[in-house]
């Protein structure tokens, strides 16, 4: 490969080649706006919990959720929250599981970026593991991960009574940020039981400043985005790039 490197960010070239040398690759992969293209909580609170419901709820909450998407952080949990309450609270975790089942189907046809399909296509055929790590629900991320090979998905949970109905809360923490990489790397420790974590190389691809820290910690951490210049990722290499460089690796 280092005779195509003039066409990629130095940087890129050499960790896809520390990459292609490790014998125990870990690709964390953010969903929404990553794997695939847009946002997937409101058209899924609208799929299992009633497009009326779900739009009575953002509406009563529309000062909040816009000063959420702002300023992020604890106060973006805490309003997400409020709105999975309004919505799903009292719902029978059952049916709320089939309605996600077959959301995510849909979703992945009509949302997962071609780009993203190839490039996980490309980590499978060298043997990686491939980790789904997201703040969305669970209850669909993980039919998504059976659907695109993944051999773990990460997402938030929901709290369920004994009764069987959804309390509206999380079961423990929404999954965004540093939760990211602590469920990640406690999968890690799990799964590679014996090898040394410092061994262990890991290749995360995100989209978004929740996705920063994930990025940081990782061996090579590629861009998603689209907001360019904006971006709170765009030190990182772009997706763009990471297709080319996989191409070229195989060429």
């Amino acid at each position: 490969m280092a005779h195509h490197s003039r066409a990629l960010p130095t940087k890129l070239d050499a960790t896809l080649e520390e990459v292609l040398a490790s014998s125990h690759v870990v690709v964390a992969v953010d969903v929404d706006g990553t794997l695939m293209n847009g946002g997937s909580t409101y058209p899924w609170l609208a799929a299992v919990g009633g497009r009326w419901r779900t739009l009575k709820a953002s509406l009563r909450l529309a000062p909040k959720i816009a000063l959420a998407g702002v300023t992020g952080g604890t106060r973006a949990d805490v309003t997400k929250q409020a709105v999975f309450s309004a919505v799903l609270r009292g719902k029978t975790a059952d049916l709320i599981r089939s309605k996600s089942l077959e959301f995510a189907g849909q979703h992945y046809r009509t949302r997962t970026r071609p780009e993203m399909k190839q490039l996980l296509s490309w980590h499978a055929s060298h043997g990686h593991k491939v980790v789904l790590v997201s703040a969305s629900v669970e209850d669909y991320i993980s039919p998504i991960g059976n659907l695109v090979g993944a051999d773990q998905a990460l997402a938030t949970k929901l709290q369920v009574a004994p009764s069987g109905l959804l309390t509206g809360a999380y079961d423990g923490k929404n999954c965004r940020g540093e939760e990211k990489l602590v469920r990640l790397s406690t999968w890690i420790e799990t799964a590679f039981r014996g090898v040394p974590y410092q061994d262990i190389t890991i290749v995360a691809y995100g989209n978004s400043r929740g996705d920063l820290r994930m990025l940081k910690a990782a061996t090579l951490g590629i861009n998603c985005g689209k907001l360019g210049p904006l971006s709170k990722l765009k030190s990182y290499p772009s997706l763009r790039d990471m297709v080319i460089a996989t191409k070229l690796s195989t060429s």
